[in-house]
């Protein structure tokens, strides 16, 4: 069930220096959000900017969370990337915000055996999503790779640590955090050290070009990988038309990353 309701701003904190985390107390939506989906927030009380913002959930907390003061949360972490991510910064506590959601097909979460390889691979904020998939698989028998341009665009690695991932790379473009390079030539760099034979499941989410570096990389038929697009949206739930991508299903060769997405199996998109 989708929704149009206001948020309250519990939080709004600075996480990094270009990141914030913005804490919305919303139970309608915490309730019913899947990992991988997104909400769409209304970022002002007048025109401008006039589109809402598509946001992946960090994190959520439905109303029987065990944390009581937690329930009914959902955490946005947000980078400062236009006008309107910079208006979001001003967002003080009490303010409602007005947002829709729960949008978009989430993550199809992979079967858990013992010689199951499950890697996740994120770029910048797309590790967000990510964290979300991690807390519903349990954390255990992960490989995680967080890339970004410098140390300052690195999220979630603490966060990653304190809940026991199994492994966790990092990569930096400029080599001020781990190995020097993207993180899909880090992720290549380690692929020998994957179960042979095993099944494997890649989940992955960040730029394009990032993604076009996966799509060239993953050649064998027996890896399944998912990945959430990142796109500029106009409505948020496939009325416009605004972010559509080619992809190789002859019936609908054209998709809406807002309807039909945000996760798509890697091989099922055109990556021109």
């Amino acid at each position: 069930m989708t929704f149009q309701t206001d948020g309250i701003v519990v939080e709004n904190e600075r996480f990094k220096p270009s990141y914030f985390l913005l804490t919305l107390y919303c139970p309608p939506i915490a309730n019913e959000i899947k990992t991988g989906q997104f909400i769409m927030l209304k970022v002002s009380d007048n025109h401008s900017p006039l589109l809402r913002r598509p946001f992946s959930i960090y994190k959520s907390y439905p109303v029987d969370h065990p944390e009581k003061n937690k329930r009914g949360c959902l955490l946005i972490l947000y980078k400062i990337v236009g006008k309107g991510t910079q208006r979001m910064t001003e967002f003080k506590k009490g303010r409602k915000v007005n947002m829709i959601g729960p949008l978009g097909n989430g993550f199809s979460l992979p079967p858990l055996p013992s010689s199951t390889n499950i890697i996740l691979i994120g770029g910048g904020v797309g590790i967000v999503s990510l964290y979300s998939l991690a807390e519903v698989l349990g954390f255990r028998n992960l490989s995680v790779f967080i890339g970004g341009k410098t140390k300052d665009d690195i999220l979630c690695e603490k966060e990653f640590k304190k809940r026991n991932a199994s492994k966790i790379s990092i990569a930096t473009e400029d080599g001020s955090l781990g190995y020097k390079g993207t993180v899909i030539d880090l992720f290549l760099s380690q692929e020998r050290r994957f179960k042979r034979g095993a099944s494997r499941y890649i989940y992955s989410c960040g730029p394009v070009e990032m993604l076009k570096g996966l799509a060239r990389a993953v050649k064998s038929k027996e890896v399944v990988c998912q990945v959430s697009l990142e796109a500029r949206m106009g409505c948020g739930f496939g009325a416009c038309w605004g972010c559509v991508v080619k992809t190789n299903d002859t019936n609908t060769p054209y998709q809406r990353v807002c309807k039909e997405g945000p996760v798509f199996n890697l091989k099922d998109i055109v990556w021109e």
